[in-house]
């Protein structure tokens, strides 16, 4: 039996490729990571580990990424969202814009290599994708970020092959980061699904067309309050589904949690103010879904 794919951001997770943090991830050049001031390693660790065991307590099988070296300085390597892309017939190696990311999508490689999964795909030479920057609305319908990360040469690529695939790419020009203009900014910095018809964005970050299409697949937006957007650094709207309506989100923004809690939803929140918001990557982006079924 098959047992990878994921087409969507809210079926049931079964499987997720994650990544512990590095040990010293708290000692690295600020500046050179873009990190947003000092990190503590112990604060690090211990919201990871709340992360983790949410998923764990979720019953979904957690696979570890390993590195060829485990002492090379890979930090953004926990965001394990961001070097690969998950579809029903096999993985997408995408090519990351961060350059001190380039190497993480050799460990993904190896990683669906030793797992026998098909390699469908690879994003090379100057084309661009990270994994931030793809959201599905469908099953068959992927949305692309076109901005600072994800660009016009990688999304032709990326269209080249799910075209065989018959699954429609519908590229989406980011607006300016109003955030820092050197920080991490993708497509989910603004928006993430919370279920099939129901998503959570910035409304004033979302583009028309965005909008539009929302609307025309039926799915009801939540408004983040934006004073919480801001001061979470965008982090507030970056929100895993383990399934339809049952989330993980960090902690702090409390309207924002009133909003998803009367809309139905299940939250499981963990603290991401030193980890997440500093290190600028949430639920979301410390995952790779394998399999959603």
């Amino acid at each position: 039996m098959k047992r990878f794919g994921a087409q969507n951001m809210v079926s049931p997770l079964k499987k997720v490729l994650m990544k512990k943090p590095q040990p010293f991830m708290s000692k690295v050049d600020l500046q050179k990571w873009n990190y947003i001031g000092p990190l503590n390693q112990n604060l690090i660790n211990t919201s990871y580990n709340e992360f983790y065991q949410i998923i764990k307590n979720s019953e979904v099988e957690i696979l570890e990424l390993k590195l060829e070296d485990e002492n090379e300085e890979l930090c953004d390597s926990v965001f394990t969202h961001d070097p690969s892309l998950i579809l029903n017939e096999g993985a997408i190696i995408l090519n990351m814009s961060k350059k001190l990311r380039k190497k993480e999508t050799q460990a993904h490689k190896k990683f669906y290599d030793s797992l026998g999964i098909p390699i469908i795909g690879s994003i090379v030479n100057e084309g661009t994708i990270e994994g931030g920057d793809c959201l599905w609305i469908n099953d068959s319908t992927l949305l692309i970020g076109e901005g600072y990360r994800s660009n016009r040469e990688g999304i032709e690529q990326l269209q080249a092959i799910l075209k065989l695939l018959n699954i429609r790419l519908i590229p989406i020009p980011l607006p300016k980061n109003k955030i820092n203009e050197g920080s991490c900014f993708h497509l989910m910095s603004i928006i993430s699904m919370l279920d099939h018809d129901l998503a959570i964005g910035c409304k004033s970050l979302l583009p028309d067309d965005l909008r539009a299409i929302l609307k025309n697949n039926g799915i009801q937006l939540i408004a983040m309050p934006e004073d919480e957007f801001f001061k979470s650094k965008t982090l507030g709207v970056n929100i895993l589904a383990l399934s339809p309506r049952n989330l993980v989100t960090i902690e702090g923004c409390t309207k924002t949690l009133d909003l998803l809690s009367h809309s139905g939803c299940t939250l499981n929140l963990f603290n991401g103010n030193e980890f997440c918001i500093r290190a600028e990557g949430g639920p979301t982006c410390l995952t790779r879904a394998i399999w959603r079924n």
